[in-house]
C-alpha cells in the first residue's frame, strides 16, 4: 500500500483493513474495490501531504472506505451530506481549498479529470490555490450556526483518543455489534460511533437516513444490535410509538440536543434491563465531553449530561446575562478554524485546548454537568430575562411533539414576544389548544408564546 507520510497519522492500515471488514449495510451497495487501491488513488493526487479532500456520499461502508482511504494516504478528509446542492459542494470545497472531491456521481461542480474508483467519481478542483495541513488532519464541518463553510481542523489521533474515551464511559465491547442510524458528517455518529467501533474492535451496522421506528426496531433484531445512538428527536418517535426496546439491544446513547428528562424516565421504565447514556459534546471539542449513566442515576439527576470523560475538565465563566458559560479544558479540542469565518462566537478557543462552548450551565458539587441552553437562548421579554430553551424544552415534553423552534420579535424589549413553532409527528399531533394547555401548566407568563405554529412532520423528517 503506497501512502504518504503518515507518521502523526496514528491510523493502523491493517486495523482500518480489518474494520472495515467487520461494518456492514442494512442495504449494502455493491463496492468490490480494495481499501489499499484507494490510498493508493489518493496518494497519487496532484497535491502535497496533507491536501483536503472533500467526501459527499450516503451513508454506508462505502463513505467509511473513502474517508480512511483519504486518512491513510496522508491528506485530509472532510465529510460532507450527500444531499448537497452541487453549488453548496462547490462553496464549501473553494473556502477549504480543497484539492478533490468524492461523489456518487459528478456533474457541475467544477472539477476535472473526473475517474471512476471505489464504486464512486473522483474529480480535482483547479479552480483556485490547494490548502494542505500536514497528514494526520481531518476536517470536521461545524453545525449551521457556525457558518456555511467553516470546519473544525483536528488531529486524527485526538479524535480516536476522544473515541476511545466515550467508548470506554458507556461501557462498548468488542463483542457489540453497533448500528449507525445517524449520517456520518455528524460529527457524534463519525466518532463515538464509527471511530468508536474501531478503537473498541466492535461491529458495525450501517443503516438510513431516513429513520422510521419500524424499521429501527426491525434491524435491532434483525441483525443482532446490542448498541445503538439516537437524537433526542428520534428517542421521542421511538417513545411515542410504544417505547419498548427489543433485545439484544442493551445500550443506549442519546446524544446532540438535551433530551427531557421525563423522556429518560419514561425510556428506563419500559425497559428495565437497558443501559441508557446520556451524552453531551460539540464539534470543537473533538466531540464528546461528558457522560451520563442515567440508569445507574437517581432520578433528579437525569436533567444533567453527566460527568466529564476522562482526560476532560468542564469549567464556567460569568456571562453579561447573569448566566454561567460552560469551557472545556481537553486536548481533544479542534486546533483552528478553516473555512469561512464563524459569525458566533459558540466553540471560540481561548487558548490552545481550552474551549469557549456558547452553552450556558452550571456543574454541581458532585461534579455533574448541566446544559440551561446556548447564549442566544436568553432574551428580555417585557423587561424579564427569558429562557427560550426552557419553552422549547415544555413543548418538547409533550407527546407527539418531535421538536420546537422559537424566535424573539419586537423592536425593542418593551414589545419583545415569544413565537414557538413546533414540529408534530403527523400521525399524533396535539391540537393547538391542548399545546397552549400544556405549556400554561409550564411556563410563566413572560415565557408563553404569542404565536404558536404547528408544522407535521412527514415519515422520515425526524432525524432532522
Amino acid at each position: 500500500m503506497t501512502a504518504q507520510n503518515t507518521t502523526e497519522q496514528h491510523l493502523d492500515p491493517t486495523a482500518v483493513g480489518d474494520f472495515l471488514t467487520r461494518c456492514e449495510e442494512v442495504a449494502p451497495a455493491q463496492d468490490p474495490t480494495e481499501l489499499a487501491a484507494l490510498v493508493d488513488r489518493f496518494a497519487a493526487l496532484p497535491a502535497p501531504p496533507g491536501a483536503v479532500v472533500v467526501i459527499a456520499l450516503p451513508n454506508g461502508v462505502r463513505a467509511l472506505r473513502f474517508f480512511f482511504a483519504v486518512s491513510l494516504a496522508g491528506h485530509t478528509p472532510v465529510l460532507l451530506s450527500p444531499s448537497t446542492p452541487a453549488g453548496r459542494v462547490r462553496e464549501v470545497a473553494r473556502e477549504l481549498g480543497a484539492c478533490a472531491l468524492v461523489r456518487a456521481a459528478v456533474r457541475t461542480e467544477g472539477v476535472t479529470g473526473v475517474t471512476r474508483a471505489g464504486g464512486a467519481d473522483i474529480g480535482v478542483f483547479a479552480d483556485w490555490p490547494h490548502l494542505h495541513h500536514g497528514p494526520g488532519r481531518v476536517v470536521l464541518m461545524s453545525s449551521g450556526t457556525s457558518g456555511m463553510a467553516t470546519g473544525c481542523l483536528h488531529r486524527m489521533d485526538a479524535l480516536l483518543r476522544n473515541a476511545r474515551r466515550h467508548s470506554r464511559s458507556i461501557g462498548q465491547r468488542p463483542a457489540d455489534t453497533a448500528l449507525v442510524s445517524l449520517p456520518v458528517y455528524y460529527s457524534f455518529a463519525l466518532v463515538a460511533q464509527v471511530l468508536g467501533g474501531l478503537v473498541s474492535g466492535s461491529r458495525l451496522v450501517m443503516a438510513g437516513p431516513p429513520f422510521s421506528v419500524a424499521d429501527y426496531l426491525e434491524t435491532v433484531t434483525a441483525r443482532g444490535v446490542t448498541l445503538s445512538s439516537l437524537t433526542p428527536s428520534l428517542v421521542k418517535s421511538v417513545v411515542t410509538a410504544g417505547g419498548e426496546l427489543p433485545p439484544p439491544l442493551r445500550t443506549l446513547t442519546v446524544g446532540g440536543q438535551a433530551l427531557d428528562p421525563s423522556y429518560v424516565s419514561r425510556l428506563l421504565k419500559l425497559n428495565l434491563e437497558l443501559g441508557l447514556y446520556v451524552t453531551y459534546g460539540l464539534t470543537e471539542a473533538g466531540p464528546r465531553v461528558s457522560t451520563l449513566a442515567a440508569h445507574r442515576e437517581p432520578p433528579h439527576r437525569h436533567g444533567s449530561v453527566g460527568l466529564p470523560l476522562d482526560g476532560v475538565e468542564v469549567l464556567t465563566r460569568p456571562t453579561d446575562t447573569g448566566e454561567r458559560e460552560l469551557l472545556v479544558r481537553s486536548d481533544t479540542v479542534y486546533r483552528r478554524r478553516v473555512g469561512e469565518p464563524a459569525p458566533s462566537k459558540r466553540g471560540d478557543l481561548l487558548e490552545p485546548g481550552l474551549l469557549a462552548t456558547g452553552d450556558m450551565g452550571h456543574v454541581d458539587d458532585d461534579g455533574y454537568v448541566y446544559v440551561h441552553g446556548r447564549s442566544s437562548d436568553f432574551a428580555v421579554v417585557r423587561g424579564e430575562k427569558v429562557s427560550t430553551a426552557t419553552v422549547r424544552r415544555a413543548a418538547e415534553s409533550l407527546p407527539g411533539v418531535v421538536r420546537a423552534a422559537t424566535r424573539v420579535a419586537g423592536a425593542d424589549d418593551d414589545s419583545a414576544v415569544v413565537e414557538l413553532d413546533v414540529y408534530v409527528d403527523a400521525a399524533l399531533p396535539p391540537s393547538e389548544a391542548e399545546l397552549r394547555r400544556h405549556l400554561r401548566s409550564l411556563l410563566t407568563r413572560n415565557e408563553l408564546p404569542l404565536t404558536v405554529r404547528i408544522q407535521p412532520l412527514r415519515a422520515g423528517e425526524h432525524h432532522k
